[in-house]
């Protein structure tokens, strides 16, 4: 695996603690965005059979928007990962990205875990090759 896929994977298992507050505060975003006010004082009256789609737009815009798409494909996929690892993986995986003050090295989970330095970087790089599958890298 490449350091940049590996690193990429990284940086994405360690947001999986909070990726649900990022799918919040970008759901927010994009239901109460700003909206410049509009003169709508310009000629004539209004329509009497317009249509209000501010709704409809809202929800294609955010079942469309490509950014909170990608944060809930990420979330799915780590999650599952994560299910469908061992007790041993899962807490290699935990020590190592997502506890939020890391105390552990990879020699100190070798240890703990009663397994060997190979061994430990055989798991974790498993639960990566894991992960990009399901992302498509």
């Amino acid at each position: 695996m490449k350091r940049s896929t590996f690193n990429y994977i990284a940086d994405i298992i360690r947001e999986y603690p909070t990726i649900d507050e990022y799918i919040h505060n970008r759901e927010q975003e994009l239901i109460y965005r700003y909206q410049e006010l509009k003169d709508e004082n310009v000629g004539g009256g209004r329509a009497l059979n317009k249509r209000d789609e501010s709704v409809a737009e809202l929800a294609i815009t955010v079942a469309e928007d490509r950014r909170l798409n990608n944060l809930r494909r990420n979330e799915r996929v780590v999650r599952e990962s994560l299910v469908e690892s061992d007790a041993t993986t899962k807490d290699i995986i935990y020590e190592l990205y997502t506890r939020e003050n890391c105390v552990y090295t990879l020699e100190g989970l070798a240890q703990k875990a009663h397994l060997s330095l190979a061994a430990v970087k055989k798991r974790r790089l498993r639960f990566f090759e894991k992960v990009a599958e399901k992302l498509g890298l």
